[in-house]
């Protein structure tokens, strides 16, 4: 039994009808040489042999009375690995479209927080007797680090040491909840007095470097124009997948000095760019991106669950027509971003989280949203910019190759795209969700991103 941090439990509280904070993620198998298709009996059995190294993943939520603390993960008493597996087979063709059309479905769909917050799906049906296991995972259950992790045990064999064990489920009484509860918050608001009095100070450093002569940095709460973008729109989703060569981007970082988390951004800045002005919707300013970076310290144990990242906001130069001054101008912001995100404090905001209670912490949320959504001249941020990287390259899969890995993130109540780029082996894998709303045609905004890879490489050869 372990309390809900509050970074996770802020997840629960942006659920709305509309708003989901499940993590979809695709990965895609290449047919076993001359064997036998993937079944969901040997998948179960696979997923079953590595439950001892997935342990978030028998864990349901358990709420606290009266929502005066977060909620706690227990052991579910009754779990059932064949509740968390499904199958499904796309229709002919079996190609991108059909395929991205399932995505599209299963993407705005919410896990009942009364099991485990996970579901794996088997595809069948794809061209070339190819196949696909689409992963939700709710946001509260993992961040991007955790779910890596997670993937890494799934397709890699089992070690040789023993595995440990599985403890058995818990039954609480709702009595014994509330009273830990109560003592947990009466401990924690003790800090209060020394935390405000840091972050007062820490708030107030990041305004005088402000006032200070570097490149401008968007504020993180409405320094954003408001866009096309910034309409979520009903629960519904439209996805595009592709991939390029990771080369590209590192003969780009190589000729630049540029980071390739700069790389990636000129790039999501030139798509866009390419693609607003066609519909004459791209605002004067530039646009913002949110990026997720990881809180955890160098050298810290990877970790299956939980949430320990932290966002800066930056521009991508969608106001800028030249490639290149379009990297240096990414380059510039996000260096800024990152010395105001160290001034800050990673988790100076949501160690505030985690002493707020969620019967408080969803109606501030609520608020938020509608008060965003009240005023669509500006918005918070336009597109959430995932970025990681795989450092393995050999997963697989009862005996089935993995050799493509999509993941995908949520998008917000005032931000309806996300676009999330892995680098897997070779190539870089790249994934848009959006809002029919905010992108109408996704699959053309990723020639547009390869278009402007193209036009970096070239200029900075």
């Amino acid at each position: 039994m372990q309390r809900l941090a509050g970074s996770d439990a802020g997840f629960l509280f942006i659920e709305t009808p509309n708003q989901t904070s499940v993590c979809v993620d695709l990965v895609e198998v290449a047919p076993e040489p001359g064997g036998t298709p993937l079944t969901l009996a040997a998948l179960r059995s696979h997923l079953d042999a590595r439950m001892p190294l997935l342990p978030s993943w028998r864990w349901r939520i358990e709420p606290v009375p009266l929502g005066i603390h977060n909620a706690l993960f227990i052991e579910d008493p009754d779990f059932d690995l064949d509740y968390h597996l499904r199958e499904r087979t796309v229709a002919e063709p079996g190609g991108p479209t059909e395929v991205d059309a399932l995505f599209a479905e299963l993407l705005p769909q919410r896990l009942d927080t009364r099991h485990p917050l996970w579901r794996v799906t088997l595809v069948h049906g794809l061209s070339g007797g190819r196949q696909a296991l689409i992963f939700q995972i709710h946001h509260t259950l993992a961040d991007g680090a955790a779910i890596l992790f997670s993937l890494d045990q799934i397709f890699h064999p089992l070690p040789d040491a023993p595995l440990p064990a599985v403890p058995p489920g818990e039954h609480v009484k709702r009595r014994a909840v509330l009273r830990q509860a109560l003592r947990d918050q009466a401990r924690s608001w003790k800090a209060i007095p020394s935390m405000y009095r840091t972050t007062k100070e820490r708030f107030a450093a990041v305004e005088a470097r402000r006032a200070e002569d570097h490149p401008p940095v968007p504020v993180s709460m409405g320094g954003a124009p408001g866009s096309v973008l910034n309409r979520p729109g009903p629960p519904q989703r439209c996805t595009a997948r592709t991939k390029v060569p990771l080369a590209d981007l590192h003969r780009v970082r190589k000729a630049t000095g540029a980071t390739m988390n700069d790389v990636a951004l000129t790039i999501v800045g030139g798509a866009l760019r390419a693609y607003l002005l066609r519909r004459d919707e791209l605002p004067e300013t530039s646009l913002v991106a949110n990026c997720p970076v990881s809180g955890d310290p160098p050298g810290t144990p990877p970790r299956q669950w939980g949430n320990r990242f932290a966002n800066f906001f930056a521009y991508i130069g969608t106001d800028v027509a030249d490639p290149g001054e379009r990297l240096q101008a990414v380059s510039a912001s996000t260096a800024e971003a990152k010395v105001l995100l160290e001034t800050l404090g990673h988790f100076t905001l949501t160690e505030w989280l985690e002493r707020i209670p969620p019967l408080v912490g969803r109606r501030a949320a609520r608020w938020m949203v509608d008060k965003n959504a009240a005023d669509t001249t500006k918005a918070d941020y336009n597109v959430l910019v995932s970025n990681v990287r795989f450092t393995s390259d050999d997963f697989s899969i009862d005996g089935h190759d993995v050799d493509q890995i999509h993941l995908s993130g949520p998008i917000g109540d005032d931000a309806g795209l996300n676009i999330t780029v892995v680098g897997y082996r070779d190539q870089l894998h790249v994934t848009v969700v959006a809002s029919p709303l905010a992108v109408d045609q996704p699959t053309e905004l990723l020639d547009d991103l390869r278009h402007a890879l193209e036009e970096l490489v070239t200029c900075t050869a």
